[in-house]
């Protein structure tokens, strides 16, 4: 009976597995380049918090703009005079002899107040030039949203390009060793037929395991490519991805000729940089502005109960009603020159952003013009490598037609692999150097995220 339960629990546990991978099957993402770019534009840490600093600036300048609305305040102030307060009064007014005081207490010994104070800026220029300085916090805080964007966009091609080139540098592995296996089975054949020697089929042999051990490499450095792509996009290590795009898709003819002109509104670090500049330009005049005064209306209005019990709200004691207007112009005198000394560090801030600005329009042309370089040199070694690697393709072409014609040999054979793998390698590392300096162009001349 208890066999026949746990079969029967088994059974029930087996459907229940297979109904969940049904549900939940394993889906890989196929992305191009521009998915993975959104992807990461939506998932990415920093990118994620430079949104929340965005946020919490836009809530401090409405924060500060409520500083400028109307103020009211209520409050309620219930009082118990354990000993009501005692006034001294001349004496002589109730007949006693001049120069004396007799003792009064006034008041009652409970009281109940209900008020409302409301107040209102009419002038204050501190506060205009305050609410204007906000608004710049505010642009700069979406200005580092931009300028995230851009180091994700670069940081997530990078990946992206170094996933396609070993991928490339993989599958082209796969068809050597592939290649080299059908020679050396053919040179064993040879061999065991005694049409050549031992050490022919070894050579070949030594080739062939380099070649699978490079293929075993290759395959880790394409997961881990993998896992840093996904990385940088902010998405989960264990999820799979399926890159769509291909080497042959990415343009690598930019033009090169005359570009290099710095152009301050393509970088949104000058951006940044020029709205700093005026971020210190209004803190200097906000605090020029305090040596005006300010204006200010306010008012109150209350209501009071007194008596002799705490029984307020029975209509037996009356609430004696009081309001007030008025306005209140606070004018600055004498602070012990605080201001003065605020304004001083204030010009030396517009100084500091004026240097770093002129200091940022030099790095940036040098970026512009090393980038340039080093993009032109990546493209033309590139040329080379490939045109290396298309002529040792075709000697150990030839190479081989001629081993299996019986004019040439092993020793050759072996050696027009070994070219062919070297010029793969230095194709592939070219290759990827010309991606990588196409990127850091395209981020200098501040264009990677105008494509």
């Amino acid at each position: 009976m208890i066999m026949k339960r746990t079969g029967i629990l088994f059974a029930l546990l087996l459907l229940m597995l297979q109904a969940y991978a049904q549900q939940k099957p394993d889906s890989v993402f196929r992305l191009s380049l521009q998915q993975s770019i959104q992807y990461a534009m939506a998932h990415q840490p920093d990118i994620a918090n430079a949104k929340y600093d965005e946020g919490k600036a836009d809530a401090k300048v409405k924060e500060i703009t409520g500083i400028g609305l109307p103020q009211i305040n209520g409050s309620v102030n219930f009082m118990d005079y354990l000993q009501i307060p005692t006034t001294l009064i001349p004496a002589q007014f109730f007949g006693g002899p001049a120069g004396t005081f007799a003792p009064v207490k006034f008041g009652t010994q409970y009281s109940l107040t209900g008020q409302i104070d409301g107040s209102q800026i009419l002038f204050d220029g501190t506060y205009i030039v305050g609410l204007q300085a906000a608004k710049i916090y505010r642009t700069v805080s979406t200005q580092a949203l931009e300028l995230a964007n851009i180091n994700a966009t670069a940081q997530v091609t990078k990946a992206y390009y170094q996933a396609l080139v070993v991928n490339w540098k993989l599958q082209m592995t796969k068809a050597d060793a592939n290649r080299l296996k059908k020679l050396m089975d053919e040179t064993q054949k040879l061999y065991e037929t005694g049409f050549t020697e031992k050490i022919d089929y070894q050579r070949i042999k030594v080739s062939y395991n380099n070649l699978k051990t490079l293929e075993t490499t290759m395959g880790r450095m394409l997961t881990m490519s993998y896992k840093m792509l996904k990385f940088q996009m902010g998405m989960p290590v264990y999820d799979s991805i399926a890159l769509t795009d291909s080497l042959k898709t990415i343009p690598m003819n930019p033009d090169l000729e005359g570009d290099t002109a710095f152009r301050a509104g393509n970088r949104i670090e000058m951006q940044m940089a020029q709205t700093d500049l005026y971020g210190n330009h209004e803190l200097l005049k906000k605090d020029r502005f305090a040596y005006l005064p300010n204006l200010i209306l306010f008012g109150s209005v209350n209501r009071v109960n007194q008596g002799a019990s705490t029984d307020f709200f029975s209509g037996a004691q009356p609430w004696y009603p009081t309001a007030i207007v008025g306005l209140k112009m606070n004018i600055p005198i004498f602070d012990g020159l605080q201001k003065n000394y605020r304004i001083q560090q204030d010009k030396f801030s517009v100084q500091e952003a004026e240097l770093k600005i002129n200091t940022l329009k030099q790095s940036i042309s040098l970026q512009i013009s090393s980038s340039t370089t080093n993009l032109a040199n990546a493209l033309a070694d590139l040329k080379n490598q490939k045109e290396n690697m298309e002529l040792a393709l075709s000697v150990e072409h030839d190479t081989k037609i001629k081993y299996e014609a019986g004019t040439g040999s092993n020793l050759e054979v072996v050696d027009a692999e070994t070219s062919l793998i070297e010029a793969e390698t230095n194709y592939y590392n070219a290759l990827y150097n010309a991606l990588i300096a196409k990127v850091d162009y395209e981020q200098a001349k501040g264009t990677l995220l105008k494509k």
